[in-house]
């Protein structure tokens, strides 16, 4: 399940390697990259329950599956442990580290310096934080899900979305109320540069963010908000016990006997 840079990399060295590997994607876009780099063959688009993983895992005699879904598809990887539970196959979690909690590439005493972080515990959250805060210019790094749940501040404040350049995304973000020019359709990362050239252009005084890891180009936010003293409202993530976790690419190559 590979719809991560990281995924990607550990679906491509498998093949390299020549073992017998299929991958899941949830989206069109994420099948597209497949395609691009040759191996669209190995690929399946769609967002599997657990049934339906565990009919992929009978019909293609799986016998180890790999998490290494986006940290905040939290669904997803429940869907996986259950389904490997229930077919008795062995699951291996790839989860990127953290930012700014223990552990993270950012320590807290590093955060607590900046003194423009500020922590939640989920989406609903931040929509609160940013309502009731006096910042009026919203960017939001976190992905087209979180557009509909900020745009009832639409009113209040102007929301800006970055998403990646999907046209179905973009279609429905206008279609939400959130103005056409507050759309910006990139893929990132992105570096502190353009980070900040963003932030300056749209006169951005409030960044919402996922702690998505360095790979998210999260400390790069952070670095970029800081350094034009806005504020960044990072989502912590949802708490899973994974049966098992790997933080490289390396151990999990390690743990299949494969490194």
């Amino acid at each position: 399940m590979s719809g991560t840079e990281e995924g990607r990399e550990i679906v491509e060295r498998l093949n390299d390697k020549g073992e017998d590997v299929v991958t899941t994607v949830a989206t069109e876009y994420g099948r597209e990259i497949y395609k691009k780099k040759g191996l669209g063959h190995l690929c399946i688009q769609g967002r599997l329950d657990t049934n339906e993983l565990s009919e992929l895992i009978r019909n293609k005699n799986i016998d180890t599956l790999i998490d290494a879904t986006h940290p905040y598809a939290t669904q997803a990887s429940l869907n996986a442990i259950k389904a490997s539970e229930e077919s008795s196959i062995k699951y291996i979690r790839f989860q990127r580290s953290t930012s700014v909690t223990e552990g993270g590439d950012i320590g807290k005493s590093d955060t607590d310096k900046l003194g423009y972080v500020h922590l939640v515990e989920d989406m609903d959250e931040a929509v609160s934080w940013c309502s009731k805060s006096d910042r009026k210019r919203i960017l939001l790094t976190t992905g087209f899900s979180a557009a509909e749940k900020f745009v009832k501040l639409k009113d209040e404040k102007e929301i800006f979305v970055r998403i990646l350049p999907m046209p179905a995304h973009i279609e429905q973000c206008v279609n939400m109320g959130i103005k056409p020019s507050n759309v910006l359709a990139l893929q990132g990362p992105f570096t502190i540069e353009l980070n900040t050239a963003i932030y300056n252009q749209y006169k951005i005084d409030v960044v919402v963010t996922k702690d998505s890891g360095k790979t998210g180009g999260v400390p790069e936010k952070i670095q970029s908000a800081s350094e034009a003293e806005i504020d960044i409202v990072i989502i912590k993530r949802d708490e899973i016990e994974y049966p098992v976790k790997c933080s490289s690419i390396d151990e999990v190559f390690d743990l299949m006997g494969k490194g």
